[in-house]
């Protein structure tokens, strides 16, 4: 009987590879065996037909002679724990990154100067720290879970001097400033009311993007963050970054007034477009109903910025002049990261402690009238 073997198209060099079932189950799933960089098919059959004969003596070792590509990509395939954004993102560093500057090492045999080796030639790479601190992150996690597994005797990766984030300064607009962009671009684009809500609930681009009108409760003026548009494939997802993600942002009156002009026009595109119109319910959307490109919407909002000469700030710099905005009317901390839908507290103080210089201050106050007596 010929044994099942595999090719990937994409795979631009030794293509071929195979998978099998071990015949036990690992956390209620049936473990699958699978290795790849097989230049033919030939080689790979002998190869999955030595497995298989290992597999059923008991002698088979998973991490024996295993390649870190083929490694990380399962781990990466039965991480079941990721947001559609997050995984796309992580099949990005593992394609543009980690692959090509360590997938051809064994997993048993990675050592210590190899992981300070990749983390060198993703600096010469020209990547920022921040980046650097983030795929490594990844390329960490994951060998940490081969060491669980017992695929590995040691997590190599702790013994090396983890990548430092940057901090970076935060840019973001004053009320006057604000304003203005309010003024010029409230019917200079379609896409105004994105810009909008970005600086007066700090939703997220994607959030925006894929915000349903009956995600809105007028009456109550709440938000309630459900999806989200990804990047990639310009789907709607009701998968958000971290269980925080999904939550409800109070509105202003304005913001409701704001929305209810916005439905206006997109009431009367729907007139226009007739049958040809899709309607899938989006607050924000092209003139034939569809998602918008987050792409699309970038570069109108560069646009802006530039033919309004605005001192330049990105799109989700707009999410953090929402946070300036709370912070400086001394809203707590928690309740801004409850409207960012931070996973915790921790991020929005880290992020955004140089807003609240006088915090320490203000908080001793009243000690003195405390053990005085006077309070």
């Amino acid at each position: 009987m010929e044994l099942p073997v595999y090719k990937d198209g994409k795979a631009k060099k030794n293509p071929y590879y195979f998978v099998f079932y071990s015949g036990k189950f690992v956390n209620g799933k049936r473990e699958r065996i699978k290795k790849r960089g097989f230049k033919t098919q030939k080689e790979a059959t002998l190869a999955m037909a030595a497995a298989m004969t290992e597999n059923e003596n008991g002698e088979y070792k998973k991490g024996k002679n295993t390649k870190f590509s083929d490694f990380i990509t399962t781990w990466l395939e039965n991480k079941r724990d990721l947001s559609k954004g997050t995984r796309e993102l992580y099949d990005s560093y593992l394609r543009t990154h980690i692959i090509p500057l360590i997938g051809d090492y064994y997993l048993e045999r990675i050592t210590a100067m190899d992981v300070e080796s990749f983390i060198s030639s993703l600096h010469d790479r020209g990547l920022a720290q921040n980046s650097v601190k983030r795929i490594f992150a990844v390329f960490n996690t994951s060998m940490n879970y081969a060491f669980k597994m017992g695929l590995i005797k040691k997590n190599v990766a702790l013994s090396v001097v983890k990548p430092k984030a940057q901090r970076k300064e935060l840019t973001v607009w004053n009320s006057e400033q604000i304003n203005r962009f309010f003024a010029l671009s409230k019917e200079e684009s379609r896409y105004s009311i994105t810009f909008f809500l970005a600086i007066m609930t700090g939703m997220r681009q994607g959030e925006i993007l894929g915000l349903h009108w009956n995600d809105i409760d007028f009456e109550n003026k709440v938000i309630h963050i459900q999806h989200t548009l990804s990047h990639k494939n310009r789907e709607i997802s009701s998968t958000l970054k971290t269980q925080k993600s999904i939550r409800s942002i109070a509105i202003t009156d304005e913001t409701i007034a704001r929305l209810i002009e916005h439905r206006g026009k997109i009431e009367i595109e729907k007139q226009w477009g007739g049958p040809n119109y899709i309607d899938i319910g989006l607050v924000v959307c092209t003139s034939e109903g569809n998602p918008v490109p987050p792409r699309s919407m970038y570069k109108v909002w560069e646009r802006l910025v530039k033919k309004y000469e605005m001192p330049y700030i990105t799109f989700h710099d707009l999410r953090h002049t929402h946070a300036s905005m709370l912070l400086q009317q001394k809203v707590h901390p928690k309740v801004v990261s409850e409207r960012l839908g931070h996973s915790s507290i921790s991020i929005t103080m880290d992020t955004y402690s140089h807003l609240m210089p006088n915090i320490q201050a203000e908080s001793i106050e009243g000690l003195d009238r405390v053990i005085k007596g006077d309070a």
